[in-house]
């Protein structure tokens, strides 16, 4: 039985006990995912941040809040993967610190911002790493930034879409591997994750 690692959902880095900084992925995709890893018969474990769905029946989910418990728990759970999908949308940015009280507006400025971890990267670059798709959300559709990407965080496929993907249940993109590229247009997140699993199947046995 083969077992399929996903990282879910978007992360909260705080700026204080209240205030944080994240964005609205859904989990929708990485859902859609597991459920087609399941109909397969694999064993799915779902790092995942904060998200507002249930996940399929039969995943093990891991709950998550910032970037660094996202790398660090999918950090511990990697080498029990035979192969591992980042469909998370972890923040880019995070507050340099975490103020432990709620800040006052008027007597206090906000922690500067800093880029957070590379999940992926840093992931990847472990060798005991085993091989990944990731995914990658532009403004518009760019092959060569897709390839540059695949080759410099080291996945063996990766999925290009474009921001209207996050509130749809469609996409629209490129999926590229080491050896082909394809181009799909307007179909279902549930379609994708079908002919996502059907390319990681090949890879995997």
């Amino acid at each position: 039985m083969k077992r399929i690692l996903i990282t879910a959902g978007p992360t909260r880095e705080y700026f204080d006990t209240v205030r944080f900084i994240s964005n609205s992925s859904s989990g929708s995709q990485a859902s859609a995912i597991a459920e087609a890893f399941l109909r397969r018969h694999c064993e799915v474990r779902i790092i995942s941040g904060p998200v507002g769905l249930a996940y399929p029946r039969g995943c093990d989910v891991i709950g998550v809040a910032g970037v660094r418990d996202m790398l660090d728990r999918a950090r511990e759970n990697m080498r029990w993967a035979d192969f591992m999908v980042f469909a998370a949308a972890p923040c880019d940015l995070m507050p340099s610190k975490r103020c432990e009280k709620k800040l006052k507006k008027k007597k206090s400025s906000p922690p500067a911002l800093v880029f957070s971890p590379d999940i992926a990267l840093s992931l990847n670059s472990l060798k005991t790493a085993p091989p990944s798709a990731g995914f990658d959300l532009e403004d518009d559709l760019d092959m060569d930034e897709a390839i540059d990407k695949m080759r410099r965080k080291k996945f063996d496929i990766i999925v290009q879409n474009t921001l209207p993907a996050i509130a749809s249940s469609r996409t629209t993109g490129y999926m590229l591997s080491k050896s082909d590229a394809l181009l799909f247009s307007d179909i279902s997140k549930k379609d994708l994750a079908g002919i996502l699993c059907e390319k990681i199947w090949r890879i995997i046995n």
